[in-house]
């Protein structure tokens, strides 16, 4: 009775223990496996986060390039009109504001205009000439010796404390006036001076 008590009792103890170690076991691998998954999980987060950055660096590199180049041919294209300004300047503003501080010049085209100004071909000259004030006593010599008579043929001279030099020009009643002066100049020669000046410079057209 005794034996059979006893093995009873190892048979119970062995079943037990058996059934404690295939839990541990069971425990061990399922904590296990959730470590490995979360060293894989961990991995892929880390391996998306380098793609990220990588992506992201690969990105601010190649809009700080194209930034830089935007840059630098804003910088170039700046360069360049100023070097044209400055030419510009260089042969035409000081030449023409030069030739219109020229009174003698100034009235000799007065003269060519009101000569040439022939719109229907009559012996009239229709024409109102609009001239500064600050200049009238320079003026008044050459009106009365070269131009006095166009004034009988219907030239009327008026006088601007707007202007500062050169002269305006039109029909009486023509509604708009031709002005000459050496801003007027500067930008009618700008016009065609400007690509020949950037070709000659730059090869560019």
């Amino acid at each position: 009775m005794q034996t059979k008590l006893q093995e009873l009792t190892e048979k119970i103890y062995k079943e037990g223990v058996e059934k404690a170690q295939a839990e541990a076991d069971k425990l061990l691998a399922e904590a296990h496996q959730k470590a490995q998954d979360i060293i894989n999980q961990t991995k892929r987060q880390a391996e998306k986060i380098m793609q990220d950055a990588d992506k992201n660096a690969s990105l601010l590199k190649k809009n700080s390039i194209n930034e830089l180049q935007l840059a630098g041919r804003q910088s170039i294209s700046d360069l360049k009109q100023k070097v044209v300004g400055l030419l510009e300047r260089e042969t035409l503003s000081t030449h023409t504001k030069s030739a219109f501080a020229d009174q003698q010049f100034v009235q000799e085209l007065i003269l060519a205009v009101v000569q040439n100004w022939k719109p229907n071909e009559s012996d009239t000259v229709d024409l109102q000439l609009l001239l500064p004030k600050s200049k009238e006593n320079e003026f008044q010599s050459f009106l009365k010796q070269k131009v006095q008579a166009y004034f009988d043929k219907g030239l009327q001279v008026t006088w601007s404390e707007r202007m500062k030099n050169g002269f305006k020009i039109g029909p009486k009643d023509g509604g708009y006036l031709v002005s000459f002066s050496d801003e007027d100049f500067d930008n009618f020669f700008i016009s065609y001076l400007r690509p020949m000046l950037v070709e000659l410079l730059f090869g560019e057209k």
